[in-house]
């Protein structure tokens, strides 16, 4: 039995994709990601930035808390209340999802509270959740970060959100929303939307760590609606700060995976990324 050819030019596309070594474009991406994450944390609460970005931080909150709504359905819970605000945070209370009879402690002499005797799996999935949403689709936009094409894209489904956003009605977001569309549709307009990825990579950054938000939006600023880690610290123990780091180490590994698809995945020069944008939408 004769052995079956190799294509010799498959070979090198392979080889030339696993190379992990990032060109400038590429470079440029990763380090405005981390500016933007010490932007990020500075606009998030600071009185009038976080008005302007008011309109993202809605997003943000508002794909948190639906993916603690779609698990909890799924698990079969019955929808209480859900609560999306850009500055108190967000909350999702979902009914049916506790144990009917109480564990059993381990420990005899412990004394742990009513959420850790009647936790469930499908609790902590329903909670689980929410961050774990959020840094898939703070995964995909920052991936798609690094093209021009894949950032109209994902800029599209950002906008789709907007117009959500503002038949939501939520008062206060209006101004926000319109200088967050402005800004999108300028960068889409300029130079073939180039600088659109500098637009996606800020909301995927918002996304993907949002648990940092969400936890010093407790600790130093007291939002009426309590973060995840501290629902975690209720169900399971462990200190609030505890599962911060968790859930930080957990996104962190997240953005570096995201950034090694993006540098292997889109290995093209920037003349032949900006000939791909000015044919698709072209502006």
């Amino acid at each position: 039995m004769s052995p079956t050819p190799v294509d010799v030019s498959q070979l090198h596309q392979l080889v030339a994709r696993a190379d992990v070594t990032p060109n400038t474009f590429q470079t440029n991406t990763i380090i405005a990601a981390c500016v933007m994450f010490i932007a990020i944390l500075i606009a998030w609460n600071l009185p009038i930035l976080r008005d302007i970005i008011a309109a993202l931080k809605l997003f943000v909150v508002g794909i948190h808390e639906m993916c603690h709504l779609a698990v909890g359905l799924m698990c079969g819970g019955q929808i209480v209340s859900i609560c999306i605000d850009p500055n108190d945070g967000g909350a999702t209370h979902i009914m049916n999802l506790m144990r009917t009879f109480p564990r059993v402690p381990r420990d005899p002499y412990a004394m742990p509270t009513y959420s850790q005797l009647f936790w469930s799996p499908s609790a902590v999935a329903t909670l689980a959740a929410g961050y774990i949403g959020s840094s898939i689709l703070g995964f995909v936009f920052i991936f798609c970060a690094f093209d021009i094409v894949a950032s109209k894209v994902a800029a599209l489904v950002i906008h789709l959100a907007s117009w959500c956003r503002s038949s939501a009605r939520i008062t206060g977001s209006f101004v926000s929303i319109i200088l967050c569309e402005a800004l999108l549709i300028g960068l889409w307009f300029g130079d073939h939307g180039s600088a659109l990825r500098f637009y996606v990579l800020w909301v995927g950054m918002m996304n993907l760590f949002y648990v940092v938000w969400d936890y010093i939006d407790e600790r130093l600023f007291d939002k009426r609606n309590t973060s995840d880690c501290a629902q975690f610290s209720e169900l399971l123990g462990w200190p609030t700060s505890a599962w911060a780091m968790f859930w930080f180490i957990y996104d962190s590994l997240v953005f570096t995976a995201a950034v090694f698809a993006g540098i292997c995945v889109f290995k093209r020069s920037d003349e032949e990324m900006y000939a791909e944008a000015s044919r698709f939408l072209p502006t």
